[in-house]
């Protein structure tokens, strides 16, 4: 991957990236039985498949979950499954075993019951619990394509959201049915749902095309609202949790800010080396400090985006696909890069990346 990066254009890949990183795992796995079936035939025995560590280590890791009640527990979504940990990232287990070699594209922590985490992936909607996982929603149900988005309503945790490759769909009885709820919106490729924490029944969704929607009925209707948007190639959105009508908006044209809950965008993209952004965040309390994830590394702006500056000494992956700050202890970030997950609690002054204890992996692995 990193070798194609350098050779490809970014346009040329952008609107496909995050289902190619996806594709990623099966073209590896098709050249294994290749590889298996050529020494076969010459009569050599095939070498033993190495055992992948469990955890995101090495992995495309697209997304990233904090536990809002519990920081140290962190989730990572890959191409290869869902991962937990309960110590900061020293350790990592399974979510859950039905989830192995499932590509995980979104991931939402119900903040009523953390416990409970919503895992979308290309072969449906799963909700893990502590009595275990359970399959939501069908592939089929969704359209058929990858669920990349998910969302859930802060004052009624029974409604969520997702985003499928051809819509959005929504469920009133904590995943048990689903209807369509793209009037507007339909055949569109959702990147991001966002829901407005002052005013729940304000959505706004990002799309690999249409640009930015805006729902103000709980998802009922959707209209375009990409006044001032250079591209409507839309991939990463994130909300000012403190002036919610504040929101931010990543276009292969680079950044854009709204003031006025997307009636109109200017771009904020000083000191932003690449325009490619699969990640945005914002600081829970400080509104001004936001963080970028970009082709070239983790930028950070202090300023609401007027400005940029590298945040990535350490990152040694610097295609990165996913941010989620701790909300708790706001210095300590994550980014998932399309090679293994790293770790920040200088507030991206320094990144380390969270690597393989063997140790305790050989600890675990005897207990278990």
């Amino acid at each position: 991957m990193g070798a194609t990066h350098a050779v490809l254009r970014e346009e040329t890949f952008v609107t496909n990236a995050r289902r190619t990183r996806f594709l990623r795992a099966g073209f590896l796995a098709i050249g294994a039985v290749l590889a298996f079936t050529a020494l076969a035939a010459a009569g050599a025995p095939p070498a033993k498949p190495r055992k992948k560590p469990v955890g995101p280590y090495g992995r495309a890791v697209m997304a990233v979950a904090v536990d809002p009640s519990a920081p140290g527990t962190i989730y990572a979504g890959t191409g290869g499954g869902a991962f937990r940990s309960a110590d900061g990232g020293a350790t990592w287990s399974a979510l859950d075993p039905g989830l192995s070699g499932m590509s995980v594209g979104a991931l939402a922590v119900d903040r009523s019951a953390p416990t409970t985490v919503w895992v979308g992936t290309g072969s449906g909607i799963f909700k893990k619990t502590p009595d275990g996982i359970r399959r939501m929603a069908l592939e089929t149900e969704m359209g058929g394509l990858f669920v990349g988005a998910l969302a859930i309503d802060p004052s009624s945790p029974a409604t969520i959201y997702a985003g499928t490759g051809s819509g959005i769909f929504k469920s009133r009885d904590a995943g048990v049915t689903w209807a369509e709820a793209g009037h507007g919106l339909t055949n569109q490729f959702v990147t991001t749902l966002l829901i407005d924490p002052s005013a729940p029944q304000t959505l706004y969704a990002a799309t690999n095309g249409g640009g930015v929607f805006k729902s103000s009925d709980a998802g009922g209707t959707w209209k375009a609202v990409n006044s001032g948007l250079r591209s409507t190639i839309v991939l990463a959105m994130a909300i000012d949790p403190d002036h919610p009508a504040r929101l931010y908006a990543q276009t292969v044209e680079g950044v854009f800010k709204t003031a006025d809950g997307g009636a109109s965008w200017t771009p904020t993209n000083k000191g932003l080396a690449s325009r490619f952004t699969l990640a945005l965040a914002v600081h829970p309390t400080s509104c001004a400090t936001l963080y970028a994830g970009t082709a070239s590394g983790v930028f950070k702006s202090s300023d609401g985006g007027a400005t940029w500056s590298s945040a990535s000494e350490g990152l040694t992956n610097l295609f990165v696909t996913s941010i989620a700050i701790d909300p708790q202890s706001p210095e300590t970030l994550y980014a998932g890069t399309d090679g293994g997950l790293f770790k920040s609690t200088t507030g991206g002054l320094s990144w380390s990346e969270l690597k393989r204890n063997n140790d305790a992996s050989r600890a675990r692995a005897g207990n278990e």
